[in-house]
């Protein structure tokens, strides 16, 4: 067992310097710590001649902390999958770990019954005091996005940002199993996290439709009879009355995915815990009595198999993800990365 403290000096910020011909430069005057406790086990559990077998186990807690941003203030980070539509999603706050993500809490979604409806114009207007997300989302109407008004002003705005996840896993590890039986040898490697939060930035964009993605194919999150619809599906018309809109969304769970940007909430953050089997290989070695009369010493077949399986809540491809590299401020964001290929190799090995 060991434990730590790591203090990490004069990392490089960048700074602003507005007036002075460039936009920013870089600045040696971060402070991180990271502290924690790690564990390791070794077991042979069965050691006999003909048949063993063995574990390897770790384990590792870490905190991590700013101490300083130098004469910094604390401030906010884009990650920039959206170009500038979602603005800061991360903050590096002092005394607080690097990889804190910052966004709306949701509050479902607008209902008929928060609206008042003219049946000479056909519109919907929002009820006085229902909270107004139109600063946020666009143009408020029955099916939209609702978010939370942390700030009591009956409107939703950039002042209702707040955490909302954190990237930093609880604790994370693995163990190795190794066993032996009249020849055959089986070895299986694992690692795990728990407790870490993942931006999943693809669940956002593929329930999104806006001026810039209006033609794209939406996520199966958003298909008929899960989304919010004002179309009836017999007649293919557009339903504007209240009563007949109310009973055509009875059923339905999400909102509607048309909004005028993309937004980042906590219905996209999501729990990264995993366990994975990362690989395992059995083989078999010949007996010595049988191989020797071909002049052969050692003769063993094998067949490995790497990213097995991997038992986990999150809806993306792979927790074990995090895209936005070009800065270290931004882990733990799923955004369009490739999925991690699956292999099984077959071999032997050959001694004359």
């Amino acid at each position: 067992m060991e434990a730590y403290k790591n203090v990490t000096q004069d990392l490089l910020i960048n700074f602003p310097t507005p007036g002075t011909g460039y936009n920013s430069q870089y600045r040696n005057m971060g402070e991180t710590q990271n502290t924690g406790i790690e564990a390791s086990l070794n077991v042979r559990a069965i050691e006999k001649e003909d048949y063993g077998l063995n574990f390897s186990f770790n384990i590792g807690f870490n905190k991590n902390r700013i101490n300083s941003l130098g004469v910094m203030d604390d401030f906010g980070q884009n990650t920039n999958w959206a170009s500038t539509q979602i603005g800061n999603d991360y903050v590096i706050n002092v005394g607080q770990p690097i990889g804190l993500m910052y966004g709306y809490k949701g509050d479902g979604r607008y209902e008929v019954s928060d609206f008042d409806f003219d049946s000479g114009t056909g519109v919907y207007t929002l009820k006085s005091g229902v909270v107004d997300n139109a600063a946020v989302i666009g143009t408020v109407m029955p099916g939209s996005m609702k978010l939370k008004d942390l700030d009591g002003d009956g409107l939703v705005t950039v002042d209702d940002n707040t955490i909302i996840g954190d990237s930093n896993p609880t604790h994370t590890g693995g163990f190795v199993i190794n066993a032996n039986a009249y020849g055959f040898d089986l070895s299986a490697a694992f690692n795990w996290s728990v407790g870490n939060d993942i931006y999943n930035a693809n669940k956002i964009e593929f329930t999104t439709s806006n001026q810039n993605g209006q033609y794209r194919n939406l996520s199966t999150i958003m298909a008929d009879g899960n989304r919010w619809t004002n179309l009836d599906p017999v007649s293919g018309q557009l339903v504007t009355d209240p009563t007949q809109l109310t009973a055509l969304n009875a059923n339905t769970t999400m909102w509607s995915p048309y909004m005028s940007r993309f937004v980042f909430n906590d219905w996209a953050v999501e729990d990264g815990s995993f366990l994975r089997l990362n690989t395992v290989t059995l083989g078999y070695t010949a007996p010595e009595s049988m191989i020797s009369k071909i002049g052969v010493s050692k003769l063993r077949f094998y067949a490995t198999a790497n990213n097995v399986f991997i038992i986990t809540n999150y809806s993306g491809l792979d927790p074990e993800v995090s895209t936005r590299r070009k800065t270290p401020l931004t882990p733990g964001v799923d955004y369009s990365p490739f999925p991690r290929s699956r292999s099984i190799v077959f071999g032997l090995n050959l001694n004359f």
